[in-house]
Parts: structure tokens; sequence; C-alpha cells
């Protein structure tokens, strides 16, 4: 009979040993989606944040740091995304005043700048120069400021990026919040 009770006890510690590593697991899994929430709560555009972050599978098994990565790199191909868009609205044959064909090559200008600034950013993320990627950062947001400002010297002249620069503005700043996790 107690050779009986010593199968049951080991029956029961192997259920036991299943179950907790089924919640570990679980738990652990929920753990990645609930870090992207608990990074995105800390930034002033949670939504923007949160579906950036799960657009990219890398995000339920990153850290902070990861997050941070993966912000930085949408960012950096968003203002790409957005050079190759004022380069395509700048050859648009007739559709632009010249005062506008300006404010395009401006933001061409300001573009190029914002994503050097970020792509310099990546090497003091790595560097954990957070001073310097703060600095980065904040110059590539002032230039797509600077882009939409330029529209707005005229009267009349309605912006073409005001979406764009707000969307790149936004990412830029979800980046930075999540950075500031990290220090």
């Amino acid at each position: 009979m107690s050779s009986c009770f010593f199968l049951d006890d080991v029956s029961s510690l192997f259920m036991l040993l299943i179950i907790s590593s089924a919640t570990l697991a679980t738990s652990s899994r929920l753990q990645g989606k609930d870090l992207v929430s608990n990074a995105c709560s800390h930034t002033q555009f949670y939504e923007v944040c949160v579906s950036t972050l799960k657009s990219d599978p890398q995000s339920e098994k990153s850290d902070i740091r990861g997050l941070a990565d993966i912000a930085l790199n949408v960012s950096i191909a968003y203002g790409m995304e957005t050079l190759s868009h004022i380069n395509s609205l700048k050859f648009s044959p007739g559709n632009y005043t010249p005062f506008a064909s300006r404010c395009l090559s401006d933001c061409m200008e300001e573009y190029s700048d914002a994503v050097d600034n970020l792509q310099e950013s990546a090497q003091a993320l790595r560097t954990k120069s957070y001073t310097t990627v703060n600095t980065l950062v904040a110059a590539a947001m002032t230039d797509s400021d600077t882009c939409e400002g330029g529209f707005g010297e005229m009267p009349g002249n309605e912006p073409p990026l005001t979406q764009r620069n707000q969307y790149f503005y936004k990412l830029c700043s979800n980046f930075l919040a999540i950075t500031t996790l990290l220090s």
C-alpha cells in the first residue's frame, strides 16, 4: 500500500511540474506582450507605440533594449520612406507652385538630416550614450517640424506632408520615451 502512495506522490509531483512549466511558459509569453504595453505606457502616443512595436515579431521576445532598437529602426525606415515620398512629390509635373517646390526641396534636406541623425543615434544607443541619443533624436524631430513650418510661411499653401511629419514626430517621441527606460 505504501508503494501505491509513493506512485501517487510521484504522479502528483510530475503533474505539478508539467502545470508549473506550462504556466511559466505562458507567463514568459505574456511578459513580452506586457512589456510592450508597459513600455508604451511611458510614451505620449501609446497606440502608435503599441502598433509599431507589435508590427515586429521580435517585440514579443525583446527586452526594453530590444524594443528601443525596434522603435529606432521603425523611425529610420519611416524617415527614409518620407524622403522617397518627398522626392516623388517634388518631381510630379505641375502639381506645386514654385514656393511649394522650394519647400519640398527644403524638406528633402531636413529629412536627409533627420535620417542621418537617427542613424547616428543607433551608434550612441549601442554605446549607451543616452544624452547623445536624446540630442540626435530631438534634432530629427526638429527637422520634421522645420519641414512643416516652411509651408506655413506663405498663406494659402496646403502642406502636403502634415500627416507624415506628425507621424514621424510621434515615432521619434516614442523612441525617446522608451530610451529613458534604459538609463
